[in-house]
């Protein structure tokens, strides 16, 4: 009795064992399958995510060509014409104006012809818009059965209307020439100029003076950079202040007054500052009266502008417009602002605003900029996941050569520059330096 109660109980151990292993293989083998499915769903959406991006960036290249298309019609002189063929300049210049004046979203569609794949039932689909297909691919599900993974493009709006510019300065590209084209040109008072986002640092180092330096610092962040601001105005030829019969819109101005202010120095078409970034209690409004000092070439000297880390910009500089150099209105044809980073380093996110209204030395009214850089909004589709991508595209060349600095010679004189290395040497005159210490010829 005893031997038969033994080996009872020696085959339930076994038993028990057996059941224990086959638990712990059962949840291994769950939780692979687990992780295996996991890792199959999340590449499945990786790659919609991805195919909707790739819908999206090619809604945004369509709506780059109909820009090229419908300037290049404008140039030519079409006039919109809604009973125009389709794909000919009347007809290019009606759909994109009407497009943007309904904010539609159908634009690209409407200018480059696009076909289009959607439905046509008035109540599944009141807007009546419909998708791009931009690529479709074939996939072969766990029954065996293939399914469509379709990439389309499904709503693309364009403005021309901006409330600002942005764009960013960098080592290779440290320069913008910005056409300050308005339909209300004539109300703005004053330019705002943001820079040195938060996407470009957001730690700063100073020196004992409380002035930023251009290094980095323990979280591996810049402080914002020095920024170059040169304004060019113009007047028009309102009341025939140039004479010969032109009309008020028309550009008036010499080569000469882009160098000196008016006899009365009360109006001038271009000004130089230079602005440093600088902590603690300091300005960042720019007066006419200081726009109008700093046309002259010896008194334009670096302007501190107070920084600091509230808000999406670092620095923040606001410059009153100062009138003209003969007082009437400025022309939006010749009306244009230079901005630049003038070490290269580092780089910055920068926004302009033009101001119509100034309080307490700031701004409190804009207006909009029209026809320098373009909003493109497009919404891609993979399935059914929706990316969106908003892009700006400048309108006009903002990257030909510039001259970033100048030799002046009077008469016949030759070309004659002295270097000298020293420390502490004080100012020179006409060239010729006064009591420098520890100087010398080069």
């Amino acid at each position: 009795m005893t031997k038969h109660y033994t080996k009872t109980k020696s085959g339930a151990v076994s038993f028990y064992i057996v059941i224990f292993l086959t638990l712990i293989f059962g949840v291994i083998t769950l939780s692979f399958v687990r992780i295996v499915i996991n890792e199959a769903n999340e590449s499945s959406n990786t790659d919609l995510y991805n195919s909707a991006y790739d819908s999206a960036l090619a809604g945004i290249e369509d709506a780059k060509i109909a820009l090229i298309k419908y300037h290049d019609c404008i140039s030519q002189g079409a006039v919109a014409n809604a009973a125009a063929a389709q794909n000919t300049c009347p007809r290019i210049v009606y759909d994109m104006e009407d497009a943007i004046a309904k904010n539609s979203c159908d634009v690209v569609q409407r200018v480059l012809a696009r076909d289009q794949e959607g439905v046509d039932d008035a109540a599944a689909n009141p807007d009546g818009q419909r998708d791009v297909i931009v690529q479709e691919t074939q996939s072969i599900t766990s029954d065996g059965n293939a399914s469509e993974m379709e990439q389309a493009y499904t709503c693309v709006k364009i403005t021309e209307e901006n409330d600002d510019y942005l764009t960013t300065l960098d080592a290779s590209s440290d320069t913008r020439i910005i056409p300050l084209h308005s339909a209300d040109l004539q109300a703005a008072r004053a330019i705002e100029i943001k820079w040195y986002s938060a996407a470009n640092g957001t730690s700063y180092n100073f020196m004992g003076d409380g002035n930023m330096i251009l290094q980095r610092n323990r979280s591996n962040s810049y402080t914002p950079p020095v920024l170059a601001v040169d304004l060019f105005q113009s007047d028009t030829n309102g009341d025939g202040v140039c004479g010969g019969g032109y009309d008020s819109l028309t550009p008036c101005f010499s080569v000469g007054e882009l160098s000196v202010n008016n006899n009365n120095s009360s109006g001038t078409d271009h000004a130089v500052l230079l602005f440093r970034p600088k902590s603690g209690n300091d300005r960042n409004f720019i007066s006419a009266a200081t726009v109008l000092d700093h046309s002259d070439k010896h008194d334009n000297g670096p302007i501190s502008v107070q920084c600091n880390s509230n808000g999406d910009y670092a620095c923040t500089a606001t410059i009153e417009i100062p009138p003209t150099f003969r007082n009437t209105t400025p022309a939006t044809a010749t009306s244009f602002l230079k901005i630049a980073s003038p070490y290269g380093r580092p780089d910055a996110d920068v926004s302009v605003r033009l101001c119509t209204g100034i309080e307490n030395n700031a701004c409190n009214g804009y207006t909009k900029l029209t026809g320098v850089q373009a909003a493109i909004d497009s919404t891609g589709r993979a399935n059914d996941l929706y990316r969106r991508v908003e892009v700006r595209v400048e309108l006009v060349d903002l990257y030909y050569p510039y001259p970033e600095a100048a030799v002046f010679l009077n008469g016949e004189d030759a070309t004659d520059k002295n270097f000298f290395v020293t420390r502490n040497c004080r100012a020179a005159d006409n060239g010729a330096p006064r009591g420098c210490d520890n100087s010398g010829d080069v």
